[in-house]
This record gives C-alpha cells, sequence and structure tokens, in this order.
C-alpha cells in the first residue's frame, strides 16, 4: 500500500502529475482542484496516493490533501462511477461543494461534470447521503473564511454553529441552511438569537 509520496515536482501534464523520489518519477492521474494547489515545478511536495490494479495496469492517483482523496473514494463506491468519473467530478467541485449537493439533493451540480449523467449524479446523492458530514464541512468553511479575516474571532464560528444546528432541528435542510448563513452579514457583536431571527428571514427566500 502506497499511502503517499513525498518529493520533487517534476512534471505537470494536463491532468498527470510527476513526483521525482530517489531518481525515480511517479507519475499519477490527479484533479483540477489538487493541480492548482500544487506549488512551481521544482519544488518539495506531498500527495496522499491511492493505487487502483486493474488486469492490464496499475494506476496511481495522487490528491493534495486528505479529504479529496477520502472523497475520491467515496465516489468510487457509488455504483457507475469509475476513477475517470470520480476525477472529473473532483476536477468540477471541491469537497465541500460535493457534500453541500449531496445533502441538498442538487443531481445538476454533478451531472455539469465531464461524462457524468443524469442517472449517476442521482445514484451519488442516494448512494453518499448518509456518508457525508454536511455539519463538519460547513465548520470546516467556517474556519477557512475566519482565517486572515481582521476583526472576527473563534466566538464568530460559534454563532454560526448554533443557528447551523438549530435550523438542522427545526427541520431545515443543512445545504439550505449552510447557504443562507453563508448570506449573512456576522460581526462580533451578532448574537446567535439574532442570527436566527435574520437567517430564518432569509429562509423564506430560498
Amino acid at each position: 500500500m502506497i499511502s503517499y509520496i513525498r518529493g520533487t515536482l517534476a512534471d505537470i501534464d494536463e491532468s498527470i502529475v510527476v513526483i521525482e523520489n530517489n531518481g525515480v518519477g511517479y507519475g499519477m492521474s490527479s484533479s483540477m482542484n489538487t493541480i492548482r494547489q500544487l506549488p512551481a515545478i521544482g519544488s518539495e511536495v506531498k500527495l496522499n496516493t491511492k493505487l487502483i490494479p486493474k488486469e492490464d495496469s496499475l494506476t496511481l492517483y495522487g490528491f493534495y490533501d486528505k479529504e479529496e482523496l477520502k472523497m475520491f473514494e467515496l465516489l468510487l463506491s457509488v455504483s457507475g462511477i469509475g476513477p475517470k468519473g470520480a476525477l472529473a467530478i473532483l476536477s468540477n467541485m471541491t469537497v465541500s461543494d460535493i457534500q453541500f449537493a449531496i445533502a441538498g439533493g442538487d443531481a445538476k451540480a454533478f451531472a455539469a461534470a465531464p461524462g457524468v449523467g443524469k442517472k449517476t449524479a442521482e445514484r451519488v446523492i442516494i448512494d453518499l447521503k448518509d456518508k457525508v458530514d454536511i455539519i463538519g464541512a460547513f465548520e470546516a468553511k467556517i474556519t477557512a473564511d475566519l482565517s486572515g479575516s481582521v476583526g472576527k474571532n473563534a466566538n464568530t464560528s460559534t454563532v454560526k454553529e448554533e443557528v447551523l444546528e438549530a435550523l438542522v432541528a427545526l427541520g431545515y435542510s443543512a445545504s439550505n441552511a449552510a447557504r443562507a448563513l453563508d448570506k449573512m452579514t456576522i460581526t462580533e457583536a451578532t448574537t446567535t438569537e439574532q442570527l436566527l431571527s435574520d437567517t430564518l428571514k432569509q429562509m423564506s427566500f430560498l
């Protein structure tokens, strides 16, 4: 089992990334999400990998972070999706986009990926709806939004999380609740009660 490869980024040829380690160049099929995050040629890089054997070949797939690798593996568990289809989805959508689309039943988002038809897109939602962590995805998005933001602290994140959980408890889908919260302006002075009230108003327009 090859969990990851660390070495010098030697080449990027369309969707193939080559990492040189101890004089050996390892070619890996990668998503555009991963390729966009790679450093300059000649830099050191580490990719998390999955080796998929076939009757006549061994293909290595590489991903910049473990979350994308895990999503790749989840997509492979869906009937009708192979490595090529999984990479197409991951090149067209981020991991968070996929989680939100599954939670919201948005088959069109998956069907927008090259080679993914309507029936396959619907199958992704059916097969993975109980396997994605939408709350965790939204919390990760909050952390990303807050990093580097001036004048915001952990309290802002806590308020968002509390409101998201409250909306889900009220029967709203986590996907719709996340989209509504994403439109809200939140400051350090914003209370949970105020944000919940404002977000409920926003929800009426979704």
